[in-house]
């Protein structure tokens, strides 16, 4: 089991590798494409998932910050997914290896965390206030786009342009400030999600095989 997971997280970390730098390299303006939170998501699991392999060759414990990337990792992988899904997907068309790069980072990567995390990561009871630092990055994220398109007139997504009506802007500040409230309400729904799956997932296998004294230490997240 343990090699299946070496194998797989190896395979995450490349794809997301080379799918992040091909789509930039790629790109018709490749500075633009490094602006946006698929780019960053996508990133940030390829440094994870190869940090991550190396713990698992190494033997070593999945440290804190390790543990906290991961959860990162899932939650903004489902933002990535269902924001492009239902919002930008008919917003631009793609040529070439940027068709290829676009479905496996909006797509693959984030199905394949959903399933890693399933099949090959500990499951742990966290406290809901994990959630505030899960949602750190994506809130920093808006609000530093949303002050350097104050001085550069650049946003990443229409719905952080206070400039032009739908698709290129939401129209006010007021609306872009309700842009992120909206997404900031999302990213702490899926950080709920998170923590109740993985209560589900001790309830079921404590019920099935009840844990010993140490077990519950060690799923105990303080």
């Amino acid at each position: 089991m343990m090699k299946l997971k070496l194998v797989f997280h190896i395979l995450i970390s490349l794809i997301s590798f080379v799918s992040v730098i091909l789509h930039i390299c790629y790109s018709p303006e490749p500075l633009i494409s490094t602006t946006k939170f698929t780019i960053h998501s996508n990133l940030l699991v390829a440094i994870t998932f190869f940090i991550s392999s190396f713990t698992i060759l190494t033997r070593k414990n999945l440290n804190p910050v390790l543990d906290y990337l991961k959860n990162c990792s899932i939650i903004y992988m489902a933002v990535t997914l269902l924001t492009y899904h239902f919002f930008l997907s008919s917003g631009g068309e793609y040529a070439g290896i940027r068709i290829v790069t676009n479905l496996t980072l909006h797509y693959v990567i984030p199905i394949c965390i959903f399933i890693n995390w399933i099949m090959f990561e500990t499951k742990k009871n966290y406290r809901y206030m994990f959630i505030l630092y899960w949602i750190l990055y994506p809130v920093l994220y808006s609000v530093v786009s949303l002050f350097r398109g104050l001085f550069d007139g650049f946003y990443p997504y229409f719905f952080l342009n206070p400039h032009g009506e739908i698709p290129f802007g939401v129209g006010s500040y007021s609306n872009v400030v309700l842009s992120i409230i909206v997404f900031s309400f999302v990213y702490v729904i899926l950080g709920f999600l998170l923590i109740l799956l993985n209560k589900l997932f001790l309830y079921i296998r404590n019920k099935n095989n009840p844990p010993s004294n140490q077990d519950m230490g060690e799923t105990k997240v303080l």
